[in-house]
């Protein structure tokens, strides 16, 4: 949400914003408590993926294709795979095959998930981009609502109903011209002339 304000342009981006960031607000449980420590990991955990949408882009521009992703990844990979060797290279060793298992989650919740995500920030910008993550919380209910079988209050519904209003309100402004270099958005879109 923050993103999304901070990179707004105009008073439409900041209305999609603060509708997506009111949905979100009322999916939240009333009258729990927020320990501090949950806060301050949840800013940081936001902050984070702020960093991840600015830079992801970032790493889309510069490359056309996805040598970008596979270095990030690799990288990934050898961060971690040190760490996973002295946790848990004794349970792989006795049962191989979660290496298997340890594939399709990284296709699943890594490798495919990045992909997209770096194919709509080459065509929506960051702040649209920014709005749509904030749906996170109504997908999840609406999948516990279809697959779960959990209820839905009228509140969680109107919840929802703000948030996936201000996705496609931030899409459907979204100014991707302002995001391309002065020298193509110095030309009319599909024409390569200078715009008058």
């Amino acid at each position: 949400m923050t993103l999304a304000v901070a990179m707004s342009r105009h008073w439409r981006h900041v209305v999609g914003a603060l509708t997506a960031l009111a949905g979100v607000l009322l999916l939240a449980s009333p009258g729990s408590e927020l320990p501090v420590t949950g806060l301050v990991f949840g800013v940081l955990a936001a902050t984070c993926r702020a960093l991840y949408v600015v830079l992801n882009r970032r790493v889309g521009s510069l490359f056309d294709d996805w040598s970008g992703l596979a270095v990030a990844l690799v990288v990934g990979a050898c961060l971690l795979t040190p760490v996973t060797a002295v946790t848990h290279g004794a349970a792989i060793a006795r049962h191989p095959h979660l290496l298997l298992t340890g594939l399709l989650v990284a296709l699943l919740s890594s490798l495919i998930p990045y992909s997209l995500d770096m194919t709509a920030l080459r065509r929506i910008d960051v702040r649209a981009f920014g709005i749509l993550l904030a749906m996170s919380p109504a997908v999840g209910a609406g999948i516990g609502f279809v697959l779960l079988d959990e209820h839905i209050t009228v509140r969680q519904s109107v919840a929802i109903a703000l948030v996936v209003v201000a996705g496609a309100w931030s899409v459907k402004t979204a100014d991707n011209r302002a995001d391309r270099p002065p020298e193509e958005a110095a030309t009319k879109p599909g024409t390569g002339t200078p715009a008058p």
